[in-house]
């Protein structure tokens, strides 16, 4: 059945639009286009969901309630609760989306720099309070508020590549496509296709060269098209959000994602095989390296006693020369020559 964003309002009672959900718990088919242009209206109601909130963090628990309120979602017998906790999680972070983007929208269209503060408290859009309205021209106009905006046009400057996705999720494109080649669509497919255009080349050469990276990685090493947390695309992008998953969108985040990920494949285990048999070596090799230097420096020792003993025994000899007027016995003299002409233990070595 089709159905148009406002028709959901009027619904006769007992009438539900039941939303699909894919494995990762994410909204998908039909009914989630509609869901998302709901979601959008719902965050545009001021009345329902106040603009003067300094940030989605201060706005109330009960505006936020009354606004998950507006739809049920509906529940199997076997989903369990941590089930329906990331799925209400995912669609309160596209409300809180999607609020924040429409407040911002409806701040650059309405207020005017070139009038007052009172003037521009004269252009209240209709549906909005007027003491909402005063709360968040002050908020916007406050000095830290204008720098955090500085701030975050610098940051948006600063980005490499943008997806090019459009209004629609990644998890409908997802499901869309997975529905022609019959298989899941891999985090890596995701975020390419999230950032090729449509005649299948990149959106600038910043994402080509991400892309080729990728593509590298994953011919060297099959194992790393599976999903984990150093697969190809954390090897090439860095750490995750600790809110959303590249590639997988709204919904799944990194410590509820990859703690179910299944064990590696045998190619995965085998480079961690590899990679403890390194370390190993390593240390044996610093150990026979330890090793070796001891006994270099417990050698030097003893040579030095023996240079010193035989230092000692030569003192000795010419104090008693001297004590003898010069001269000695002749089997004396003999054993001194001898002495004298006999190599050092680090010469016989």
């Amino acid at each position: 059945m089709e159905l148009i964003v406002k028709e959901p309002l009027a619904l006769p009672p007992g009438k539900k639009i039941v939303l699909n959900h894919n494995r990762k718990l994410q909204q998908v088919g039909q009914a989630a286009d509609l869901l998302s242009e709901f979601l959008r209206t719902l965050a545009s109601d001021f009345q329902q969901l106040p603009i003067g909130e300094k940030s989605w963090k201060t706005m109330s628990k009960a505006s936020k309630e009354h606004a998950f309120d507006q739809f049920k979602v509906i529940e199997s017998s076997t989903m369990r609760t941590m089930e329906k906790g990331i799925i209400k999680r995912g669609i309160a972070q596209r409300i809180e989306n999607s609020w924040r983007n429409a407040r911002n929208h409806l701040f650059h269209k309405v207020y005017d720099e070139k009038l007052t503060f009172d003037q521009n408290l004269k252009r209240k859009p209709a549906g909005i309070k007027a003491n909402h309205w005063k709360k968040f021209l002050e908020y916007r106009l406050n000095e830290d508020t204008k720098e955090k905006c500085k701030k975050n046009a610098a940051n948006r400057s600063k980005q490499l590549y943008t997806h090019i996705g459009g209004s629609k999720t990644m998890a409908r494109k997802r499901h869309k496509e997975e529905l022609r080649p019959g298989r899941p669509i891999g985090r890596r497919e995701g975020w390419t296709m999230n950032h090729k255009k449509k005649n299948g080349s990149y959106m600038n050469e910043d994402a080509h060269l991400v892309g080729e990276a990728i593509e590298n990685i994953e011919s060297q090493d099959p194992s790393s098209k599976e999903f984990s947390h150093n697969d190809s695309l954390a090897q090439v992008l860095g750490n995750e959000h600790p809110r959303r998953v590249r590639g997988l969108d709204f919904g799944p985040c990194p410590s509820q994602y990859f703690r179910n990920i299944p064990q590696q494949s045998d190619y995965g285990v085998q480079i961690e095989e590899y990679q403890m048999e390194i370390v190993k070596l390593k240390a044996e090799a610093a150990e026979l390296k330890a090793a070796a230097a001891e006994e270099k420096t417990e050698r030097q020792r003893l040579e030095a006693e023996e240079k010193a003993k035989i230092q000692s025994m030569k003192n000795l000899l010419r104090y008693i020369i001297q004590e003898q007027g010069g001269s000695l016995p002749p089997e004396i003299a003999e054993d001194l020559d001898s002495l004298r002409s006999a190599p050092t233990s680090s010469h016989a070595r």
